[in-house]
């Protein structure tokens, strides 16, 4: 149970990085087919505890736009591993994101067979977005239908969005303006519920450079950068 909860946390942190800036679609314009980006994940002592890999598989000219699909690998220190594919559109300057994609495919594959119910909400970050805005809340709600009047529930939310700041970051694949966004979350897996917030710092071209996770009282327990960006 422990391993779903982390691995729903680490698929968040890359993929609500999608957002837009500005009505050009700036975000990836100079990500091609095979681009990857390579992001570490550290526990609050600095330790390693895994690697996160997109690639893009497939950019293409939509109507307004571009389309984009990605590739995530996700491998910690301890033989966990999963894989998956989502795609994000950018259309008049507004990317959106197919939310389910973010449960990771192994949380759901002991349900394999069985009915299974995803309900997402559209997260983003409006044009222009300044210190002080506020932003939408997201929301992910998976129901198993396990053929017993008992149904398997994973919730995940995201709320309370607030951009607080403009920084510069820097990681080891270099310096980047960025928007500082805060976030309460709650991952909910049947009765179990953990409760957490986020800092995530968000280039306006590359997504997310740097998210920290923080506990309810406020103190770091990990934290997640862009080590690489490969075109």
């Amino acid at each position: 149970m422990k391993k779903i909860l982390s691995a729903c946390i680490v698929t968040l942190i890359v993929f609500t990085a999608p957002a837009a800036f500005g009505q050009d679609c700036e975000i990836y314009e100079d990500y091609k087919e095979g681009t990857s980006t390579k992001m570490a994940h550290y526990d609050k002592k600095d330790k390693l505890t895994g690697y996160t890999t997109m690639t893009v598989k497939e950019r293409k000219e939509i109507p307004g736009g571009v389309s984009l699909t990605f590739v995530q690998e996700y491998d910690d220190t301890e033989e966990y591993t999963f894989e998956n594919e989502f795609g994000i559109e950018c259309v008049n300057g507004e990317v959106k994101m197919d939310m389910s994609k973010l449960i990771d495919p192994n949380t759901l594959s002991a349900y394999e067979d069985m009915e299974i119910d995803i309900v997402a909400d559209d997260m983003s970050i409006p044009s222009g977005a300044s210190p002080g805005e506020q932003l939408n809340d997201g929301n992910v709600t998976v129901t198993v239908d396990t053929g017993t009047p008992v149904k398997v529930s994973i919730k995940i939310s995201m709320a309370n969005r607030l951009v607080e700041s403009k920084e510069k970051v820097t990681t080891p694949a270099g310096s980047f303006d960025c928007l500082k966004i805060s976030y309460d979350m709650v991952t909910q897996i049947g009765f179990i519920k953990v409760k957490s917030a986020t800092v995530e710092y968000y280039n306006k071209k590359h997504g997310v450079i740097r998210s920290e996770s923080l506990d309810k009282k406020g103190k770091l327990t990990g934290y997640s950068v862009v080590e690489e960006i490969n075109y």
